[in-house]
């Protein structure tokens, strides 16, 4: 049994390390981090995992003097690997007691500046628990990571009670699906759910999700299909000690797949925003000619580059670039974005609902060409996704056919 004892003849030596498990884009197929993970090896070889002191270490308060500790060996680490790829991102696990005082926060950004690091490239995951049992206090020592540009992700997000209100009151910019729900969403309707609704939801908050805990070829693709674009876990590696993740980075393994879900999500954030337009501009239409409310709309971007379904188009959707259902979405989606702008513009100058009514039709026209270019385009990556996934059954339970 580890005793506190132990822990301070560990840190007194240096026997504390990091590993990190890679993280992939759904969208890319590449490594695009990982999370740093604390190990204790000691001298004979013997590794001591994190639940044997973890604990121990949160309940005497040593937990601080390992993460001050460690946190210069992070920072360490992340330059070598920056010099790799300079778009990588590494998270690290802190506790209440690290943000107990502005001490901790404050050496963060001192080491980041001096190493001339960019904010972003650092992450750092609390849980729920973590959130609720260090309260305002916690909450106002972090403030200033997450101004500096520090992203702050939710750990085991589903796990805890109340999740949704953390999310609304912390500045998070992502959450990682706990283990367990991921575990069981192929097995499990409501999991399922879960997963589909949070990704939905996080997709709408603008929030970045990644799934942990993904250990097999069903779940990964299923979390493509939901539009997922993080995931980290066993299927893809447990964790690596620096120089086995810099091999396992520089061998740049493609992780096969299409980002079908995004395609999805593409289809819902349209409709929505058709949604949204007619029901404000029907609002204010109704109204006198000359109330000062028509001229104060609340519409969402009228830009056809700078809606949801645009950035989508103009950013993640190109690895779709080079189908035709996809090159001929572009211009019905401007189409449908003008019509809009010219309601706007007449609800803004005194137009009646029946006037607006041929324009509300052809704004719709619009929009079920450019439903129908996306459900092509759906159609045709679930098609090429499923064939995909059995080819890569078959060669495993086949692969003397490669011979």
């Amino acid at each position: 049994m580890v005793t506190e004892s132990d822990i301070i003849e560990g840190l007194e030596k240096d026997e504390f390390t990091f590993f990190y498990q890679p993280k992939v884009s759904l969208i890319t197929g590449k490594v695009i981090g990982a999370e740093a993970l604390i190990r204790w090896l000691k001298p004979d070889g013997q590794m001591v995992m994190p639940d044997e002191f973890i604990p121990l270490a949160e309940q005497t308060r040593l937990i601080r003097e390992i993460t001050r500790h460690m946190f210069p060996k992070l920072i360490s680490d992340l330059l070598v690997l920056l010099d790799i790829d300079d778009q990588m991102t590494v998270s690290f696990n802190a506790s209440a007691k690290d943000f107990e005082d502005d001490a901790f926060a404050k050496m963060v950004l001192d080491r980041v500046n001096v190493a001339q690091l960019p904010y972003n490239s650092l992450q750092v995951e609390l849980t729920e628990t973590v959130t609720l049992d260090g309260g305002e206090v916690v909450r106002s020592n972090i403030l200033p990571l997450s101004e500096a540009g520090v992203s702050l992700a939710m750990d085991d997000f589903g796990m805890g009670y109340s999740s949704l209100d953390t999310l609304s009151r912390w500045p998070f910019k992502i959450i990682k699906l706990d283990k367990g729900i991921i575990g069981r969403m192929m097995d499990s309707d409501k999991s399922a759910t879960i997963v589909e609704s949070s990704v939905r939801m996080a997709h709408e908050l603008g929030i970045s999700v990644v799934a942990e805990g993904v250990e097999s070829n069903e779940q990964y693709h299923h979390l493509l299909e939901t539009g997922c674009t993080k995931i980290q876990g066993y299927w893809i590696s447990k964790p690596l000690p620096l120089d086995r993740f810099i091999a396992f980075v520089e061998a740049d393994i493609r992780w096969s797949g299409i980002p079908i879900g995004l395609i999805h999500m593409a289809i819902m954030d349209h409709v929505q925003w058709r949604k949204q337009l007619v029901s404000e501009v029907t609002k204010l239409a109704v109204l006198p000619k000359d109330s000062p409310r028509r001229t104060h709309q609340t519409v969402p971007p009228m830009s056809c580059r700078e809606c949801r379904l645009g950035l989508w188009y103009h950013g993640a959707g190109q690895h779709f670039n080079e189908r035709k259902s996809f090159q001929e979405l572009e211009k019905p989606h401007c189409d449908f974005h003008e019509v809009g702008m010219r309601l706007v513009s007449m609800v803004g100058n005194g137009a009646d609902l029946e006037s607006l009514t041929p324009l509300l039709r052809e704004l719709s026209e619009h929009s079920m060409t450019v439903l129908g270019k996306l459900q092509a385009l759906e159609n045709e990556g679930l098609i090429d996704m499923h064939s995909a996934h059995e080819e890569w059954i078959a060669h495993s339970l086949h692969p003397e056919r490669e011979r």
